[in-house]
């Protein structure tokens, strides 16, 4: 048997903290988030696809019991950071298989947020493990060399990618948009789509660890115009303590993009 330290109700309970952190932030609605019944779940899953694509009665199972981040329409999603959306599975919709490398990933694992572009990011989440995978096309983000990366079997080609344990990789993503390293405002023209815009005080995964282990004075530096006033009107309406005015703040972001015309 495989090794495992995969647990249902860990990873629904993992996915749920951050989805209730995530509503916290000037961007999506809170009531979006959307909880499964506890005596069946959701009735609307596409077994009958995802069973086509692979996919294991695990995997089923757990979407019928995860939390969702419902969007009025069921071709939209919204974005849980710059470069992935959700997923609605419980309305029946599916992810984007259209990449080889997608078709090719092993049943047990299974995609809960498409990339929002070729830059963007698959979550792949192994109901073997545990684990989530940050998984991009592209391989922009793969971890060791290229030449490893390119012997690598197409059905193996995602274990070259950064991955963590689903407590500790939203957990990660919770200090980011906590410690505002990374920020996320309302979406201000259909340029946009409904994405939220997002904002970085990092370059890369590097400086992202070197901010969070950061002691944050009152006087932090960032160069980029945009992204500094993001930083003060998050700050200004008193973000991340539990007094932050949530609806103020995205109705600053708002008038502040729109005024700039970003």
């Amino acid at each position: 048997m495989t090794s495992t330290s995969y647990s249902r109700d860990e990873t629904i309970a993992a996915i749920t903290d951050f989805y209730k952190f995530y509503i916290r932030l000037p961007y999506i609605d809170p009531t979006a988030l959307v909880l499964a019944s506890e005596d069946g779940g959701w009735p609307n899953i596409n077994a009958t696809e995802l069973r086509s694509r692979g996919r294991s009665d695990e995997v089923i199972e757990l979407l019928r019991h995860l939390p969702y981040l419902e969007h009025p329409s069921l071709r939209g999603d919204w974005t849980i950071d710059s470069g992935s959306t959700g997923i609605q599975f419980h309305k029946g919709a599916c992810y984007n298989n259209s990449p080889d490398l997608i078709q090719s990933l092993p049943g047990h694992v299974i995609p809960i947020a498409d990339p929002t572009d070729r830059d963007g990011c698959y979550l792949l989440l192994d109901t073997q493990t545990g684990k989530i995978t940050s998984y991009n096309i592209m391989a922009n983000n793969i971890e060791g060399n290229w030449e490893e990366y390119e012997r690598l079997d197409d059905n193996d080609k995602w274990k070259a990618f950064p991955t963590a344990p689903v407590s500790q990789f939203f957990g990660r993503w919770k200090k980011l948009y906590e410690k505002l390293v990374w920020m996320v405002a309302p979406p201000v023209d259909d340029s946009h789509g409904d994405g939220g815009l997002y904002f970085t005080r990092a370059d890369n995964s590097v400086e992202e660890n070197e901010l969070l282990e950061a002691d944050d004075g009152d006087d932090v530096e960032i160069e980029d115009e945009f992204t500094k006033e993001v930083y003060e009107i998050y700050k200004r309406n008193g973000w991340p303590e539990s007094s932050f005015d949530r609806d103020a703040c995205k109705s600053e972001l708002e008038e502040y993009l729109r005024e700039v015309d970003y």
